[in-house]
């Protein structure tokens, strides 16, 4: 089997950067892209992190996220249209935010 091809956003985080250490030490996934919503000018474990794009998220198997409510829902947007699977670990949505997501 091969390896598991991950996104991680908001790769400058808390979460984002434990998800990273976290993933390095397992052998079964393979960090493809890294994204934040601003620029970053360094590489992070040797991936230069990309604004969240259908670029960004194209070589992904599954995207990690854990941002903000708003950015959740621009990247869900995506990965809709590319087919990709996604886990969510942000936190504070509104009711209204909660439905679309469902849907």
């Amino acid at each position: 089997m091969g390896k598991i091809n991950l996104a991680i956003t908001g790769c400058m985080g808390r979460m984002g950067q434990q998800l990273i250490k976290s993933v390095k030490k397992n052998k079964i996934f393979k960090i493809v892209s890294l994204t934040e919503n601003r620029k970053i000018n360094k590489k992070i474990s040797g991936i230069k992190p990309q604004l969240n794009s259908i670029n960004s998220f194209r070589r992904a198997n599954i995207i990690i996220d854990f941002t903000m409510p708003k950015c959740t829902l621009e990247i869900l947007k995506i990965a809709s249209r590319q087919k990709k699977k996604v886990v969510i670990g942000t936190t504070g949505f509104t009711k209204k935010e909660e439905n679309l997501i469902k849907n």
